[in-house]
Formats: structure tokens, sequence, C-alpha cells
């Protein structure tokens, strides 16, 4: 998996916005809280997509995979590599709103 292109990035920033927390502590806490957030929401649509998109995946191929398993792993790789903290600053800053 390599980083999304600025398009991808926002796509997944408009994906995750609902999801992302006010507060960062560090990156691991915040893709944990993310992850929490979106099981709690029970739109897990938002989850297979964002998976979907980061590994450059139909949203097909990620149903194959085990939610809790393998494909907790990609999303949680892919926050990581796309530098989830980052992106959601720059968005602010940027001003939009997902």
């Amino acid at each position: 998996m390599k980083p999304l292109s600025i398009d991808k990035a926002l796509q997944l920033y408009t994906i995750l916005a609902p999801y992302l927390p006010d507060e960062i502590d560090d990156g691991f806490n915040f893709v944990g809280t993310i992850i929490e957030n979106i099981k709690n929401s029970g739109n897990h649509r938002d989850y297979i997509e964002a998976i979907a998109l980061m590994n450059n995946i139909p949203v097909d191929m990620v149903l194959q995979y085990d939610p809790a398993g393998e494909a907790l792993t990609m999303f949680a790789e892919g926050l990581v590599i796309n530098n989830i903290v980052l992106l959601r600053e720059f968005c602010t800053k940027a001003g939009l709103n997902g």
C-alpha cells in the first residue's frame, strides 16, 4: 500500500470526517478512536469504502476479508500510511468539512 494522491486523500477525508475525533493525543489512539466511532455509528459502508479506496481495490474484494481481522489491519495501516492526523489538520485549516 502506498500513500494516496491528494484527490484520493480528500475523498478519504470526506468519507471519514464524521468519525474523526476532535482531540489528537497520538496517531495510534486517533486511529483507534476512528475505528470505534465507525463501529458505534453502525455505518460500516464507510469503513468498507475507506479500505477499498486506500488499497485501490473494489468494494466487492474488501467484503471477502474478515472485518475484524485482515480488513481491520488494512484499514489501520492505510490510515497510518496516509497520515490521517496530518490530513485532518490540513483539511481543517483549509476549511473543508468533509
